[in-house]
C-alpha cells in the first residue's frame, strides 16, 4: 500500500517537473492550438455569410429568368443579354452551390437559343465545381444533350455515363440508362445497345424507360 503511494507520489512529481520544464514550449502550442480553434470558426461563419449572401443572388437571377420567359424559349433579349452576361461574371467569382447554379442557368439561356456548344460548356462547369450535389447528375445528362445536339456522340454517351456515378438518388438515371443503349442502337452497336438496356431492366425495373427497353431487346434478337 505504501510502495503504491510512493510511485504515484513520484509519478506526480515528473509531471510538475516536466511541465515547469518545458511550460513555455507547453504555453506556445496551447495559444497555436487556440487561435487554429478560433480561425476555423472564423473561416467557417464567413464562408457560410458569403455562401448565403450568393444563394440570394443566384435566386434573384432565376427570378429575372422566370420573368423573361427563359424557360420557355424566348431567351433572344437584350435583357436576357444582359442576365446572362452578368451570370457568367457571377459564376466564377464565387463557390458551391451558388456557382453551379449561376453555370447552370447560363446554360438554360445558351439551350433556349440552341446554342449548344455553350450550353454543354456551362453543364459541365456546373457539374465539376460542385459534384457532391443534386445539379452534378443533372448537368452531365443536359450536358449530354447539348453533345448529343452537335453530333457529338461519344461525348453525349460519356457524360450519360457519367451522370450515373452519383452516389445520391438521381430520378433520371433510367433515361440516361436508355439514352446510352439508344444511341449504341442507332450506330448499329448491339452489344453495346444490348447491355445498356438490360443494365436499365436490372437497375430500374419499374421504370417506364424498362419497358421500352424491352421493345428494343425484342427488337435487337429478331434482328
Amino acid at each position: 500500500m505504501g510502495k503504491t503511494k510512493i510511485e504515484q507520489a513520484s509519478i506526480g512529481d515528473k509531471i510538475t517537473i516536466f511541465i515547469q520544464k518545458y511550460r513555455k514550449v507547453l504555453l506556445a502550442l496551447i495559444i497555436v492550438i487556440a487561435a487554429g480553434i478560433a480561425f476555423s470558426v472564423a473561416f467557417f461563419t464567413v464562408r457560410s455569410t458569403l455562401e448565403k449572401k450568393a444563394i440570394a443572388k443566384v435566386e434573384v437571377f432565376e427570378r429575372r429568368m422566370n420573368e423573361q420567359g427563359v424557360t420557355y424559349g424566348s431567351a433572344d433579349s437584350a435583357e436576357t443579354d444582359v442576365l446572362l452576361e452578368e451570370l457568367n461574371a457571377f459564376a466564377p467569382s464565387t463557390f458551391g452551390y451558388a456557382a453551379a447554379r449561376a453555370y447552370s442557368l447560363a446554360a438554360d439561356i445558351y439551350f433556349s437559343r440552341s446554342e449548344w456548344n455553350k450550353a454543354e460548356e456551362s453543364w459541365v462547369k456546373s457539374a465539376r465545381i460542385a459534384p457532391k450535389i443534386y445539379l452534378f447528375p443533372v448537368s452531365l445528362f443536359n450536358a449530354a444533350v447539348a453533345a448529343e445536339e452537335q453530333g457529338n456522340l461519344d461525348g453525349a454517351i460519356g457524360y450519360f455515363k457519367e451522370s450515373l456515378d452519383y452516389p445520391g438518388v438521381f430520378p433520371a438515371a433510367a433515361r440516361a440508362r436508355f439514352n446510352i443503349g439508344r444511341i449504341h442502337d442507332e450506330r448499329n452497336e448491339k452489344d453495346k445497345a444490348r447491355e445498356a438496356y438490360t443494365e436499365l431492366i436490372e437497375k430500374s425495373p419499374e421504370s417506364p424507360w424498362a419497358n421500352l427497353a424491352h421493345n428494343r431487346l425484342i427488337v435487337l434478337e429478331n434482328n
